[in-house]
């Protein structure tokens, strides 16, 4: 890999880095969802630097073709965020379940409520 495309990487690393650590401090970002974009982020910055050992690694593993060992791990990344995200939706799902029947079941008790109040109301006249 030339220097300038890995000066590139690096830099579009260090943008994802500062925009992630940006989000996060805006609270635009939560926590939970921070960590990978994290290591994502950090990875983008020293993978470029670290090119060299890497595909000694990956020559070592048997892979013949560096890029794909790391494409492979990358698509691993995503996945593991694409899975805390749908374990994400899939709680908060279940709580907007709950939340809406306990909306339905106070509002049923507010009606009760004021249709009882009204009858009191019609009495007392």
């Amino acid at each position: 890999m030339t220097p300038r495309a890995r000066i590139l990487l690096v830099v579009i690393g260090l943008i994802v880095l500062v925009t992630v650590i940006n989000l996060l401090r805006t609270r635009r970002l939560k926590e939970e969802y921070a960590l990978l974009w994290l290591i994502a982020a950090l990875a983008l910055v020293v993978a470029p630097l670290l090119i060299d050992p890497l595909d000694q690694i990956a020559f070592f593993f048997g892979v013949e073709y560096p890029p794909a060992l790391f494409l492979g791990l990358g698509i691993i990344g995503l996945l593991l965020i694409i899975f805390q995200l749908s374990l994400n939706i899939s709680r908060f799902s279940d709580q907007i379940k709950v939340l809406t029947q306990e909306i339905a079941i106070l509002r049923q008790q507010v009606e009760a409520l004021q249709k009882q109040r009204f009858e009191n109301d019609d009495a007392e006249d």
